[in-house]
């Protein structure tokens, strides 16, 4: 194959990427649509789900809605924005329904929805809930979701929580993350 065909088939195939990105961009903001209408019928007004819970305002008005649109499978990305957003916005009275979620998605079907899960019990665990929590980073099930829980152990510094880093430190799916704290501590 001539340089000059290389050239002419790299430019087609990265227009091509391009296209599916801006095609996926359009579906994501088009499925977002009827969500961000209800939240702005309970007063939260956001560009987009991603936008929920980062401003000072904790967007509690938006929680039935949260709740109510997560149960329902848009798609994966969808899903875990709305999952991420509950997070956000602290809600820890959905502790037990963001547990009953994340139990039942699987990684390998919906992987960003059981992402954004993994963040949401990240963002909305407590001392009241923090037994339940290392028994879902403990349970092997859940996979590599488990890597995005490990941020809420990394700033707690009670050894019972260095030794259980010390034995999450030998899980598969979880020695990579740990061992990189390690180094960067020396």
């Amino acid at each position: 194959m001539k340089t000059q065909d290389k050239v002419i088939e790299s430019v087609a195939m990265r227009e091509e990427r391009e296209k599916r990105i801006r095609e996926m961009t359009e579906l994501r903001r088009t499925l977002q649509q009827p969500i961000l209408r209800e939240l702005e019928s309970v007063g939260v007004s956001v560009k987009s789900l991603w936008h929920l819970g980062s401003e000072e305002d904790p967007h509690k008005r938006s929680l039935p809605v949260l709740v109510k649109h997560v149960q329902i499978f848009y798609h994966d990305q969808i899903n875990e924005e709305l999952a991420r957003a509950l997070g956000r916005i602290k809600a820890v009275e959905c502790w037990d329904f963001l547990v009953e979620l994340f139990c039942k998605t699987d990684g390998l079907v919906h992987r960003n929805f059981k992402d954004g899960l993994a963040v949401a019990l990240s963002d909305t665990a407590t001392k009241q809930t923090m037994d339940e929590y290392i028994s879902l980073l403990r349970d092997k099930r859940h996979g590599d979701s488990r890597i995005l829980m490990l941020r809420k152990l990394r700033r707690l510094r009670q050894p019972e929580i260095i030794a259980l880093i010390d034995e999450l430190a030998e899980d598969e799916d979880l020695k990579i993350e740990i061992g990189s704290w390690k180094r960067k501590r020396r």
